[in-house]
């Protein structure tokens, strides 16, 4: 066994050691170390837990501690105090990993201060009888070397050594080749700083209220007018008022959900434009409901209000010209159900790919004028306009857990924490919003989500008219999870379709500027695949093995599947989270020569541990890996230090191409 120690960085909080012990009754260990709140520290140190103290385990899962994704996997170990007196624990253990036979596992372990969401100081922690201390383990998902049936043999600081079993959870870790280790801390410092990513400090950039939540507008009581249509080979506008008839009731999200109707067609879903103009004109019609943690935006309409809406398309010499006959307006976040429906009685055509902007001030001639500032946006095509200026067309920003953004806004991208100083704008946030494992019951772990990077991408995008925004992510399970699987392609794009029904749910409520739903596809980089993609189990949670074979093509249905079913039924596109390379874990060592078509790729490959932010998809130490065959223009984001494993001691740090994030083709 290799073992290593790296030295811990400063948090992305005030931290100051102020005393030698911990007691788990005080504040966390992320914060002052005294004894505030607890009895006072004693004199003399308790006497350091012996294995005997303790009942030692690893659990299937910590309530709300995300525990895979992006990349890299994490677990804990709980150490509970079962002795009638109190023992301190200070440091790390040190683990040997063993097969259930007892064969040694090669692994390095290496010491480090850092947990996967929060850095971890090495101070001694006195549990108190029945208080518990956790240490995180942290690995890389796509690894080699490590084991899915395992035992650890660990010993405590100063003490005895104990044997420690799996969970028997069908979702436990694979554990070996590489493994990071935190210190001791308290459980409760777990739990507090698992709270603390559902709440933020920066406020949301529309206005926010603690009031109940008016119920979803219906479409019953929705009327919808059309109040300007043109057209041409230029380009084609149309807007509309949509009021309520009834009750006071919402409309969520940001976006409406609009379906173009053409003459002997079934139409087109709108996708989203993030025009400046048209952000800053809704902003006021945006509140923030904020239950507790739990936040959700929302247009209100009063009894007789309205919003106006506005499509536009912009002319192309590749996309034949089409009659509009309807355009239908969901009072949902998503194209689903019955929508009202506005026909559309003058002859005019659309010829391009329509966007909607958002929500917007029904007053008399406002939608249509920001609809021709954003048609004419769109005429001047904004990919090669940014291309021309291709050192300002990248964004710095994060994904998942930590770092938090810095600053008061504009807000600005950390290098490895805010202590440490800022490296620019900070351009975009892409959170998990939902995951199969969670959908299907399987962990009650936690998602990789910070509401403070999730609004401050959103302020520097809305409110000072920079950076990409927020988006979102879906933990996607391949073929191998589905119940009904049966090999066909049919059943796997089925399998793909309800996740994506899933993550629409999930999703209702919140803002994202930021255009796409990133498909987070990975496996556990060697066999048995427990993400289902490379190997087929008796269930979506179980543990036994059906077959260790999956067609690329029933793979590649699968995506098939989530990505329609995005397109036809939101204002979002897809994008791809995925690795280049050949390997098990990789795209190709999934879906084999299947190939991407017009949609944008963010690659987690290859990746470097040092904080030397790249200029463009290169630095000195790595390079982007693109892993589906789509052009240069397709290719959107790196996550270029934290993912695949390659940690940094901080978290996600992540490059994206402003300008392909306006192409037309992805």
């Amino acid at each position: 066994m290799a073992r290593g120690t790296l030295p811990p960085h400063a948090p992305w909080w005030a931290i100051t050691v102020a005393v030698a012990v911990v007691a788990l009754s005080a504040v966390p260990a992320s914060a002052l170390p005294s004894a505030s709140g607890a009895s006072a520290t004693p004199r003399t140190s308790p006497v350091a837990c012996r294995a005997n103290d303790l009942n030692i385990s690893v659990p299937a899962a910590i309530a709300g501690d995300p525990a895979e994704g992006m990349g890299k996997q994490a677990w804990n170990l709980v150490f509970r105090d079962i002795a009638g007196t109190a023992c301190s624990l200070r440091g790390w253990p040190q683990l040997a990993v063993r097969t259930t036979a007892g064969k040694k596992v090669v692994t390095r372990i290496d010491d480090v201060g850092f947990s996967n969401i929060a850095v971890v100081p090495a101070a001694p922690i006195v549990l108190q009888p029945g208080q518990s201390a956790v240490v995180t383990g942290i690995s890389p998902t796509a690894r080699s070397g490590c084991v899915s049936n395992w035992t650890l043999e660990l010993t405590l600081p100063g003490a005895g050594q104990v044997t420690v079993r799996k969970p028997a959870s069908s979702v436990a870790p694979c554990v070996g080749g590489q493994l990071w280790l935190s210190p001791f801390y308290a459980k409760q410092t777990l739990a507090r700083e698992i709270n603390g990513l559902k709440v933020s400090a920066a406020p949301p950039p529309f206005a926010a209220t603690a009031a109940a939540e008016p119920p979803g507008c219906t479409t019953a009581a929705l009327r919808a007018n059309i109040t300007t249509v043109m057209s041409g080979h230029g380009g084609s506008i149309i807007t509309l008022q949509l009021s309520d008839a009834d009750g006071t009731c919402v409309l969520p999200g940001g976006w409406p959900a609009v379906r173009v109707g053409e003459a002997g067609a079934t139409g087109q879903v709108a996708k989203l434009f993030p025009d400046a103009a048209a952000l800053q004109a809704e902003r006021p019609l945006l509140t923030t409901y904020e239950r507790g943690a739990a936040q959700t935006s929302a247009v209100t309409l009063p009894p007789g209000g309205s919003v106006s809406i506005a499509v536009v398309a912009a002319g192309t010499t590749s996309q034949a010209c089409r009659r509009l006959a309807s355009v239908t307006v969901y009072p949902s976040a998503a194209a689903l159900g019955a929508g009202r429906s506005a026909h559309v009685a003058a002859a005019a055509s659309i010829c391009g790919p329509p966007r909607v902007l958002p929500y917007l001030p029904s007053r008399p001639g406002v939608a249509a004028t920001i609809a021709r500032q954003a048609l004419a946006a769109l005429q001047a095509n904004p990919a090669q306009t940014a291309h021309r200026a291709r050192s300002a067309t990248f964004y710095y920003g994060t994904d998942s857990g930590a770092p938090v953004a810095c600053g008061t806004g504009p807000y600005t991208e950390p290098v490895g924490d805010c202590g440490n100083g800022t490296h620019g704008i900070y351009g975009e946030y892409i959170g998990e919003v939902g995951s199969w494992l969670n959908w299907r019951g399987c962990t009650d772990s936690g998602l990789n989500w910070v509401q403070a990077n999730y609004n401050m991408a959103n302020d520097n995008l809305v409110r000072y008219h920079t950076g990409l925004g927020a988006a979102a992510y879906w933990f996607a399970a391949g073929p191998g999870r589905d119940p009904q699987y049966n090999g066909t392609t049919a059943e796997a794009r089925s399998w793909g379709q309800r996740q994506a029904e899933q993550f629409l749910s999930d999703s209702s409520g919140l803002f994202f500027g930021f255009r796409y739903v990133f498909m987070d596809i990975e496996n556990n980089g060697l066999p048995p695949d427990g993400n289902g993609w490379n190997t087929v189990w008796n269930s979506p949670c179980g543990n036994r093995i059906r077959a260790g074979y999956i067609a690329p093509a029933v793979d590649y249905a699968t995506y098939l599947g989530f990505a329609s079913y995005i397109d036809s039924h939101s204002p979002y596109r897809v994008a791809v989270y995925s690795a280049g390379g050949p390997g098990y874990g990789s795209w190709t060592g999934i879906f084999g020569g299947e190939l991407l078509t017009h949609t944008a790729e963010w690659t987690y490959t290859s990746e470097q541990a040092e904080l030397r932010f790249p200029s463009g998809f290169s630095d000195s130490g790595a390079r982007a890996d693109w892993f589906a065959g789509e052009p240069a223009g397709c290719h959107l984001l790196w996550q270029w230090s934290g993912g695949d494993g390659v940690l940094n001691g901080y978290g996600d740090l992540d490059q994206a191409d402003a300008a392909n994030s306006a192409h037309s083709a992805c």
